[in-house]
């Protein structure tokens, strides 16, 4: 099989492979790579053909900091057919050996990859024999939480944790409302109401500049959507950015001061995205990252998995980020990041 890597710069070709995909990922779309142009950065698709086939490729974004350059595949490549098949070796070769030349000739130090493919000793491997190894750091979940919508409405309640359900049913009947906003404004209030969560929770947070341009690049498309949860006497007190693109949803950025345990709006605001999703006809809603099972306490996302597991649905493994280096200079981000990656609580 002959293949030939190009650069794709007809957005309805990319977009039309990306939605035919089983999980159409928000990060892979065009969309997200006007995203990261709009933060300074720049952004290109390249696809691996046969002939006039497209089998694979990946949206690629650049990323330039103090600690080094490189480029980026968010939940990238993605492939026609299944990562495990024989032939899906030779469409990541073909498409890492042409973008690390690319990446030396035009001076960065590595390649990142987040791969939305399961775990498995076999794509290790692959990835291995590719010259890659685990990066210090990760930067999309590498553990998720996948709700099925095809189930009717009453069957995902039914499937949920009776206390999530309960929560659910009396925040409904005592007053408190979830509210969808489509504004800058509604964006710049959870930015505020997250600003307060990361001081409570002492977690790292995105700026509130990095949040406003990443809704802004979807909320044109009606693929964007704030959440806001009122407790009775009208105050705000829960929020999330929820991404409606393709076939899944994704709760991408939440924030809460549960005001009053006795009515946390939370719940509210996640069910009422969820309905949203099944409105939409989407097949999947995605609670971004959950802690592995064997995650101590002191894990970041701990406190936040049994909130979304309570909700249904099933985790998904997903290959490690993975670093491919190309420049010595490589070593001393990996440095930088090891630091980091136990500050926050990941080691």
């Amino acid at each position: 099989m002959e293949l030939e890597v190009r650069e794709i710069k007809d957005r309805s070709v990319w977009e039309a492979f990306v939605r035919q995909r089983a999980h159409t990922l928000f990060v892979q779309s065009w969309s997200y790579g006007e995203f990261y142009r709009s933060l300074g950065e720049n952004f290109w698709v390249y696809g691996v053909y046969s002939g006039e086939d497209l089998l694979g490729g990946s949206l690629v974004v650049s990323v330039h900091a103090r600690r080094g350059s490189f480029l980026y595949l968010p939940y990238g490549p993605l492939l026609a057919g299944d990562a495990g098949n024989p032939e899906s070796a030779a469409i990541f070769r073909a498409l890492f050996d042409y973008l690390a030349d690319w990446a030396r000739f035009h001076s960065y130090s590595f390649i990142r990859v987040s791969p939305f493919f399961d775990d498995t000793p076999a794509l290790r491997s692959v990835f291995g024999k590719l010259g890659f190894h685990n990066a210090p750091m990760h930067i999309l979940a590498e553990h998720t939480w996948l709700l099925n919508l095809e189930p009717a409405e009453e069957d995902l309640l039914a499937r949920m944790d009776k206390t999530h359900r309960q929560l659910i049913r009396r925040c409904e009947n005592e007053g408190v409302r979830a509210v969808m906003e489509t504004g800058a404004g509604a964006v710049g209030d959870f930015n505020r109401l997250h600003d307060q969560t990361a001081r409570r929770h002492n977690f790292h947070r995105f700026s509130d500049g990095y949040v406003l341009k990443e809704f802004g690049a979807f909320a044109p498309q009606n693929e964007a959507l704030v959440i806001h949860g009122y407790l009775p006497d009208g105050s705000l007190d829960a929020s999330g950015v929820f991404m409606y693109y393709g076939s899944m949803a994704a709760y991408r950025h939440g924030a809460s001061l549960m005001a009053n345990k006795r009515l946390p709006s939370s719940y509210l605001v996640q069910w009422e995205a969820i309905r949203e999703a099944k409105r939409r006809g989407f097949k999947w809603y995605n609670f971004w990252g959950v802690a592995p099972d064997a995650a101590p306490k002191s894990h970041p996302f701990k406190g936040i998995t049994h909130f979304k597991k309570g909700f249904g649905g099933s985790g998904k493994d997903l290959l490690p980020c993975q670093d491919l280096p190309v420049s010595w200079r490589y070593w001393i981000n990996w440095t930088v990041e090891k630091v980091r990656r136990v500050k926050r609580g990941f080691a």
